[in-house]
């Protein structure tokens, strides 16, 4: 069986994420984040937790646990579900960024966060037909 710190390293490797990268998020040195992945400590509730968003995973398969709620009918089709959700790693550094530190947040911050940046999109793209439409007149 995977030992939590293989499934750390197995799940962050998959995301294409750095520890530096998985640290920053957690509010850890890089170092105490590697001895999580080396066996040599293990994290606390509150950065499970973390980590279960970052990765995009349940507590159950970062853990290593059975799901008790799952009955065995259909399983493999929530793992190939899964896969599908650890794309992540075609993202730009700076999108990895955005998407790790966006997934630790509640549901309200992350609407706040959605409605800020459709704001800031909009007001770009305002700025932009109103530049261009300057030079063609």
């Amino acid at each position: 069986m995977i030992e939590l710190n293989q499934r750390l390293k197995k799940f962050r490797e998959t995301a294409g994420l750095t520890q530096q990268q998985v640290a920053d998020v957690l509010n850890l040195d890089r170092s105490t984040y590697a001895y999580y992945e080396a066996g040599k400590t293990t994290p606390d509730i509150k950065s499970v937790s973390k980590l279960v968003k970052i990765f995009n995973v349940t507590y159950y398969d970062l853990v290593g646990e059975e799901d008790p709620t799952k009955t065995g009918i259909g399983d493999g089709e929530a793992e190939s579900d899964n896969s599908e959700k650890m794309r992540i790693y075609e993202l730009s550094k700076l999108e990895k960024q955005l998407i790790i530190n966006f997934r630790v947040l509640n549901s309200k911050q992350q609407e706040e966060v959605v409605q800020s940046l459709c704001g800031t999109v909009r007001e770009d793209g305002k700025k932009g037909r109103k530049g261009s439409q300057e030079s063609v007149e």
